[in-house]
């Protein structure tokens, strides 16, 4: 592992023992109000923060930024993008099934990332050029060859709708982070997103191609707006996701 990765993980350790703490004290789980939005915004705001200073201790001259704020352009040199927790719905409904994701940006590209899932104490990491890897070992994508009950994460039912004619088996997780480790580490074939931001379409993108396979646009692309999507995993099911959702969407196609 980079060195610099040591430090982000410590740097998410250190709040992920905080997350923890809160997680089972958010407002009731029967409902989403006010209060769980408000108790989620200040979680992160005081995880970043824990992470924020972890970092600066080692990297002062270095720029530590909400995932939220990126954009893919930054005047310093270098750039730590952090989403304290991924899987806001599931957090405020105490569910757990959330994680942190930090992305290490040079040059405005994104060349280390780090995925932490507290509750299952997992870790993933990349390094660009250098591959993915777990404590497992390296992560690689599926190698499956057939569209008929692959294993695909989505992110809501009009997804599931467009890949209907494919068969697939289907879980929505509420969580691109896990389901992008997931599908790094071959545990599932590949995902489809609907919305996907600029951090998370360049995260999404080191790690599954790191591991072997490919990611890109709904439509097979390069991103350029939130609503372009992503779709990601080895190389025979992601050409098939991605000509599928094209032949769903004719206005996409034309």
């Amino acid at each position: 592992m980079q060195p610099i990765l040591r430090i982000a993980t410590q740097a998410v350790r250190a709040a992920g023992r905080e997350l923890m703490a809160r997680a089972p004290n958010a407002p009731s789980s029967r409902s989403i109000s006010a209060a769980s939005e408000a108790y989620f915004q200040r979680t992160c705001d005081r995880a970043l923060r824990t992470i924020s200073n972890t970092i600066q201790r080692s990297y002062p001259e270095h720029e530590v930024v909400a995932s939220a704020n990126f954009t893919g352009q930054s005047s310093a040199e270098t750039s730590w993008i952090v989403e304290p927790i991924c899987g806001r719905m599931n957090f405020m409904r105490r569910f757990d099934h959330f994680c942190t994701l930090v992305g290490i940006s040079r040059a405005d590209r994104l060349q280390h990332a780090l995925i932490v899932d507290h509750f299952r104490d997992g870790h993933f990491h990349v390094t660009r050029r250098e591959g993915c890897f777990t404590t497992d070992g390296r992560m690689r994508v599926s190698d499956t060859r057939t569209t008929s009950g692959a294993f695909v994460a989505l992110d809501g039912p009009n997804t599931i709708t467009d890949f209907s004619t494919l068969r697939l088996t289907t879980r929505v997780s509420g969580c691109l982070g896990l389901d992008i480790s997931n599908t790094a580490c071959g545990r599932f074939d590949g995902l489809a997103y609907t919305n996907a931001s600029t951090f998370h379409f360049q995260f999404a993108r080191l790690f599954i191609r790191e591991a072997g396979g490919f990611a890109s646009t709904l439509n097979g692309g390069e991103w350029s707006a939130s609503d372009d999507g992503l779709i990601a995993g080895n190389t025979y099911l992601h050409r098939k996701l991605v000509a599928e959702r094209v032949k769903q969407s004719p206005v996409a196609a034309v």
